[in-house]
């Protein structure tokens, strides 16, 4: 009987986990949370390279971090757009009546 129990709290709709696909703006600001955590993972690596005199090749950190730099303006860019600046109106009269002229 306590199996049955389970089994149905389990299986039951309610708790079944419905992933619901997250918005453009969602997966975009965790871009930028996972831009965050690769350049920290750079920036450790760069702490711990050891790059010989001798060696051929070797990480180019500074371009990385550019690259970076300029996905993350470009994300942040179209997430907050600028908007234009409302423009200046010209003072209104506020009296709208007006008398007629006898012809």
């Amino acid at each position: 009987m306590k199996i049955y129990l389970i089994l149905i709290i389990i299986l039951s709709p309610s708790t079944v986990a419905h992933a619901t696909p997250l918005t453009e703006r969602e997966e975009l600001t965790l871009s930028l949370d996972q831009l965050t955590q690769i350049e920290a993972s750079l920036h450790r690596a760069q702490q711990n390279t050891r790059t010989g005199i001798n060696e051929r090749y070797y990480f180019d950190y500074p371009r990385i971090h550019s690259d970076i730099t300029t996905l993350r303006n470009g994300i942040e860019h179209y997430l907050t757009p600028t908007r234009a600046q409302p423009r200046n109106t010209a003072t209104l009269v506020g009296q709208y009546r007006e008398e007629k002229t006898t012809p």
